[in-house]
């Protein structure tokens, strides 16, 4: 999985809205707690990684890049 394909991903998620890794998903994407949950769920159905042992990591990231590293790491 590319860095573009799991901010496609992201981006299905959150209609409306064109992602780019700079992105911060709070102040530029208005992601919140439940919509962070939101795309966890996704990427887990998506790319078949296991988002559940990096449970921490996904609420302690502030840009879509971090996602997109935590993904790139699970899935390695």
């Amino acid at each position: 999985m590319t860095e573009d394909e799991l901010c496609q991903i992201i981006a299905g998620v959150l209609p409306g809205k064109d992602v780019a890794p700079h992105m911060s998903l709070r102040n530029d994407l208005g992601v919140d707690s439940i919509g962070l949950m939101s795309i966890v769920f996704v990427l887990e159905e998506q790319t078949g990684i296991d988002t559940t042992s990096h449970v921490m990591e996904f609420i302690e990231a502030e840009y879509v890049h971090d996602i997109v590293g935590i993904c790139l790491k699970a899935g390695s």
